[in-house]
């Protein structure tokens, strides 16, 4: 946007200037005159220049462009100062009048660059052709125009032999320009369209101006300047237009007619009838017609005999490869044909990394069962491995191939006759058991399926073990429609890994779909809730084993729905980090906490703890540690008021953003707890990593403490180990004296529970806790 709006303003800014230059010419206004004309020169060379980053192609064309704007502003701006200033005529100073030059020696350049550039494209012997043909007419059109009407003394002075120098230039590029739009048919871009009909208007301005300036007619700020100052404008409009609309190159093919051969054939009827027209209204004499009749006739009879013979030659040519080529290319193309076929009988119906059959073919098998007579039911196994994913991500593509490879081999050898199996994609199989229907029979099959997918494979050097979750549907039992039986078998599959079945299978039940259901309605009501109105936080004591004094609370949201009543964290959580809104949802319960802390902590003069689970959705947003700080910050909270409870899941996460988020909490004073521990890995490896402060022991643990001895030593353990490396421990779901006795005697440092209090909303809180404190 800056950059359109950088070329935009001077834009706007030159055709502002160029209006008013117009205005003073119609006023015959000298001085303004010579005010605006540097100015919009000026604009024009700075309009290009700016440009010049942005092309794509002919940056060189753009330079000469910008150089030539350039040189003219400067020699009017010279003309203004010797002019209004110094009071001397400027067309006596020779440095001024070579300026005035310069550009038409660019345009020389720019012209035969871009000939040269295209050159390829034409034929060599019509481009002589061509350059005769202009060369004559504009020798017939300049000696009419200026010099048969001028009376004029050859003198061999410096002004004289400029004035012819850049009478040869502008001759040079109205050849060249001939040349460009004969040969190329008028197809030119609209960008080089208005730089060539600048250039064009700029030679026809210059033989006008020479052809004053030898019977001394010229007069500073004519009409002749308005044309001179277009062409800039013109320049400057070109090259904003390709940088907006960039033109390509192209090459002719082999086998094409060249550009200067593909001519409209009234081009030279049509020259003619302008001469006639110019001889009509007296422009130049009979002689003069002639000439110009002679070279146009002259000119055609050749063109027409070159391109006739290019036509033949292109024709001869072009049947003989065609001949050369048909029979090979029908022996190639019915070669292909016939592997093609062969290919598409071997993979249209196969896996090609398995040997099993393969999704399509699985598609059309059910198709073909659901319409057959001969079977009135069967049964769907969809089959996903477990822990596929990490031999992929660790070993390789190529070792995960030959682990899927080798469960291929253990389908095919598991083929029965009433028994099909498919690879259905990635590491997800699938197995049909036609005309069964008993439930004892279909578990048979999914316990053999899984002891067969069970049973280690050894890719050397490696042996890997996997383990598979099946889910199962039945037709008719369960659908009659393809489409939803395998959307049922998914589901079943999907309830077995999200959940820790003694069994590895499952058949679909209509309460999955109800539960699928519940889900989406939970995940639409949290999009829509009203947060302040709907979510509540509790506040659950933790107290100190040894003083029992309250050192601080969790908070623990909870959500009263209008329509449905209290709705579990346990239900709501996992939705919103699926959905991603536990990120609103964990911002609205820090500002929550956060304010609630310090208003209890300043009105009782306190420095109680809040204590604040996060997701590990947050704490994996780069910017959570930024945006917790700013909070802080902007709240007035002191960071020993703060407590973030983490899960071992997000510890054991070793990324570089995480690592960095630990080191800024550390920092600024916020203390970490890892919550539950003690169920999930209890890696001592991330504790020495970060900086946590204090290991919150599982209430799982703390439940059978009383009674069984490996809690008590898991329990006892734990605190051994905090203490060593100076972490601090507390211990949730307390609930009897006899545990908090047991604690107190291992050295627990803090407990929550049952015992001192249950989660209760903050004025509760207030008047159990605080007061009592």
């Amino acid at each position: 946007m800056v950059n359109q709006t950088k070329k935009l303003f001077p834009l706007y800014s030159l055709l502002f200037f160029f209006v008013f230059y117009f205005i003073s010419f119609l006023l015959q206004n000298d001085l303004w005159g010579n005010i605006f004309s540097p100015i919009v020169a000026f604009l024009s060379s700075i309009l290009i220049f700016i440009s010049i980053k942005d092309l794509k192609n002919y940056k060189s064309n753009a330079i000469l462009l910008f150089l030539s704007c350039l040189i003219w502003g400067t020699a009017d701006l010279l003309w203004l100062i010797f002019d209004e200033f110094l009071f001397i005529n400027p067309e006596k100073i020779p440095f001024i009048n070579v300026l005035y030059v310069l550009p038409n020696i660019f345009f020389a350049i720019l012209l035969t660059l871009y000939i040269y550039k295209n050159h390829e494209n034409w034929n060599t012997y019509q481009l002589f052709i061509d350059i005769f043909a202009f060369c004559a007419l504009g020798a017939v059109l300049l000696w009419s125009f200026i010099f048969s009407e001028t009376n004029h003394t050859f003198v061999l002075d410096f002004d004289y032999i400029l004035t012819m120098f850049y009478i040869f230039l502008d001759f040079y590029v109205m050849v060249e320009i001939g040349l460009i739009f004969f040969s190329k048919n008028f197809h030119i871009g609209k960008n080089f369209l208005l730089i060539f009909w600048g250039i064009f208007m700029y030679a026809i301005t210059d033989f006008y101006y020479a052809y004053l300036t030898l019977n001394n007619a010229y007069k500073a700020n004519s009409f002749v300047d308005i044309i001179y100052m277009l062409c800039n404008v013109l320049f400057s409009l070109g090259i904003l237009y390709e940088v907006s609309h960039p033109s390509a190159c192209t090459q002719k093919p082999v086998d094409e007619l060249c550009e200067n051969l593909k001519k409209p054939k009234k081009l030279v009827f049509l020259i003619i009838i302008i001469f006639y027209l110019l001889f009509y209204f007296d422009v130049f004499d009979f002689t003069t017609l002639i000439n110009a009749i002679v070279i146009c006739i002259f000119y055609w009879v050749l063109s027409m005999n070159i391109r006739t013979n290019m036509l033949d030659r292109l024709m001869l040519k072009t049947e003989k490869e065609m001949n050369e080529q048909l029979e090979k290319l029908i022996n190639e193309r019915t070669k292909e044909l016939n592997l093609a076929n062969q290919h598409l009988e071997e993979i249209s119906n196969t896996d090609a990394l398995t040997g099993l059959f393969n999704r399509r073919y699985f598609i059309q098998h059910l198709e073909t069962l659901i319409h057959s007579d001969k079977v009135n039911t069967f049964a769907l196994l969809y089959i996903d491995t477990n822990r596929f994913k990490p031999i992929n991500d660790s070993y390789g593509h190529e070792i995960g191939d030959k682990v899927l490879q080798e469960l291929g081999l253990r389908f095919s050898a598991y083929n029965l006759s009433e028994l099909t199996c498919f690879r259905i994609g990635g590491d997800e199989f699938a197995v049909i058991i036609e005309n069964c229907s008993d439930v004892s029979e279909i578990t048979n099959i999914a316990h053999k399926i899984f002891e067969m997918l069970q049973h280690s494979i050894s890719v050397p050097p490696y042996s890997f073990t996997l383990t598979a979750s099946i889910g199962i549907a039945r037709y008719p039992l369960d659908a009659e429609d393809k489409d939803i039986l395998i959307r049922y078998a998914d589901i079943a599959m999907y309830e077995v890994k999200s959940k820790s079945y003694k069994n590895n299978y499952m058949f679909f039940d209509k309460l999955f779909i109800e539960k699928i259901n519940k889900k989406y309605e939970i995940e639409v009501l949290l999009q829509n809730a009203d947060y302040d109105n709907e979510f509540m936080l509790y506040y659950q004591p933790q107290y100190s084993t040894d003083t029992q004094a309250l050192i601080g609370m969790e908070a623990l949201i909870r959500w009263k729905q209008p329509q449905n009543g209290l709705i579990s964290p346990s239900e709501f959580i996992p939705i919103a980090e699926e959905t991603g809104l536990i990120i609103q949802i964990g911002e609205w319960v820090v500002e929550k906490a956060f304010s609630q802390i310090k208003k209890w902590n300043e009105l009782n003069s306190m420095d109680l703890k809040m204590s604040i689970n996060i997701s590990p959705i947050q704490i994996k947003n780069t910017d959570f540690a930024n945006w917790l700080w700013k909070k802080m910050q902007n709240e007035k909270i002191k960071p020993e008021w703060i407590d973030l409870e983490i899960t071992e899941s997000v510890a054991m996460i070793s990324t570089s953003s995480i690592e960095k988020a630990f080191d800024f909490l550390n920092e600024i004073g916020v203390s970490i707890s890892i919550d539950d521990f003690g169920t999930g890995y209890s890696s001592l490896s991330y504790i020495r990593k970060y900086n946590i402060d204090r290991l919150k022991i599982a209430k799982e643990l703390i439940d059978h403490i009383a009674y069984d001895e490996n809690a008590l030593l898991i329990v006892q353990t734990i605190i051994m180990m905090s203490r060593g490396m100076n972490l601090k421990t507390i211990s949730e779901g307390v609930e009897d004296m006899e545990q908090l006795e047991i604690l107190k005697e291992l050295g627990c440092d803090e407990i929550q529970g049952y015992i001192f209090g249950k989660p209760i909303p903050s004025l509760e809180f207030e008047k159990l806790h605080l007061n009592k404190n």
